[in-house]
């Protein structure tokens, strides 16, 4: 098979080749998605580091969960998303797509903002037009416009969707959206709509290249050994009940991670077990986070703002065929109903690349509830090491989140150096 070379831009909007932006903006999310779960794994603490720096590692701050200032791996390559489908939306709808094609361009617009708003702190917004090459604007302290943008993306694919998968794509993608924006009676209505059990947006990972693969699964092998779950809460919740939501195992054929942990050693080797192979999918959506964002808006005054309303949705979602659990008790407080709350949604979406995030936004709306994160900086703690204390998780230790890149703030004059402040 010959190579056609390039293809000249006006032919880009034809039917055959719409289906060619849509994959370039999927694929673009796949590699880079897949690429920061480790450290935002570490930045959760789902995980524990290996003391792997090289081949599906991660660098000696990230080992705490530690980002430095200017420092946002991925930021290009999700904007490089958005702009693809919003290139492709421009020239699919002068083109007279179809609902299908259109739908897509949109869900994966959507999902391209909600990524920059969940892993970031601040907002660097473009025009939504493609052609127009000025300044993004820059508005510090707040990632909303992103959500903002990622509610009208999704309602956007909602107007074009072709079937019942298509619907609640774009519904689920749209409820976790609100969610980060404090609309709670929107956030439940549209996770209310999600109506199959079975429902699931996901990342698809491949084999064929590198750039593809699940990197949890790569990095957990026994070749890589990156981290463990040794001193993670889950480790000792996985021993207690068995839940089959957050599995893993002591290693047989190796003790130890492959690393060195800065002021630690060798680190004991306890892989996960919900990602075993490089094919294996991540979710970006669900019905059953759709269960947690219901009760969530719940607790935030939605619907009944029972607590009691609440844990009876989260028992739905322990006690379901396959996960199976005992159902916890329903006449709680309100401050314990937001702990089992946060413990469940941890559990449920352990590994996803969103309980950091979740960390971040329950400590902006100043929730109630304890969190379990271990206290590796705690000397008493078996997983402690003074690289903890001296690199404490979050942007310099603040917020669980990226911040602009450097090589951003060089470029666009609305974003202040690090220099200047942020």
């Amino acid at each position: 098979m010959t190579n056609p070379g390039p293809i000249q831009d006006a032919f880009l909007a034809e039917t055959e080749a719409q289906p060619g932006l849509i994959n370039g903006a999927q694929r673009t999310i796949t590699e880079e998605y897949t690429d920061r779960l480790l450290d935002l794994g570490l930045m959760a603490r789902d995980i524990f580091p290996g003391g792997q720096i090289g081949a599906w590692g991660t660098g000696v701050p990230m080992h705490a969960g530690h980002v430095n200032a200017g420092d946002g791996p991925s930021f290009d390559d999700f904007h490089e998303a958005r702009f693809i489908t919003e290139t492709a939306i421009a020239r699919f709808t002068e083109a007279g797509a179809s609902d299908n094609i259109l739908h897509q361009a949109w869900l994966w617009n959507g999902y391209s903002y909600r990524i920059l708003g969940e892993w970031w702190c601040d907002t660097v917004l473009p025009t939504r037009d493609p052609t127009d090459t000025s300044p993004s604007e820059y508005i510090p302290g707040t990632t909303d416009p992103y959500f903002e943008r990622a509610v009208e993306s999704f309602t956007q694919a909602l107007s074009y969707a072709t079937n019942a998968d298509q619907r609640n794509a774009a519904l689920a993608g749209r409820a976790s959206a609100h969610l980060w924006l404090g609309n709670w009676s929107e956030a439940y209505a549209d996770a209310d709509a999600v109506d199959d059990t079975e429902f699931t947006s996901v990342v698809r990972n491949d084999d064929s290249e590198t750039d593809l693969y699940n990197y949890l699964a790569e990095a957990n092998s026994g070749t890589f050994r990156s981290y463990t779950v040794d001193f993670t809460w889950y480790k000792d919740y996985y021993e207690d009940t068995g839940d089959p939501r957050v599995p893993s195992e002591d290693s047989e054929e190796f003790p130890f991670g492959v690393g060195s942990l800065t002021g630690f050693g060798q680190v004991p080797y306890r892989p996960q077990l919900k990602y075993t192979s490089r094919t294996d999918p991540i979710n970006l959506s669900s019905y059953w986070e759709m269960q947690l964002v219901k009760a969530e808006a719940i607790l935030q005054g939605a619907d009944s703002g029972d607590p009691e309303d609440a844990m009876e949705v989260i028992n739905d979602v322990r006690t379901r065929s396959g996960v199976e659990m005992d159902a916890l008790p329903t006449n709680v407080s309100d401050a314990e109903a937001w702990e089992h709350l946060k413990r469940e949604r941890r559990i449920e979406l352990w590994l996803e690349g969103r309980n950091a995030p979740d960390e971040r936004r329950w400590n902006e709306f100043g929730t109630p509830g304890e969190i379990d994160i271990p206290e590796w900086e705690d000397p008493e703690h078996p997983g402690y090491t003074p690289h903890f204390a001296s690199n404490p998780r979050g942007l310099d230790g603040g917020p669980l989140c990226w911040d602009i890149p450097t090589g951003e703030r060089d470029q666009n004059p609305n974003v202040p150096s690090i220099q200047e402040g942020s």
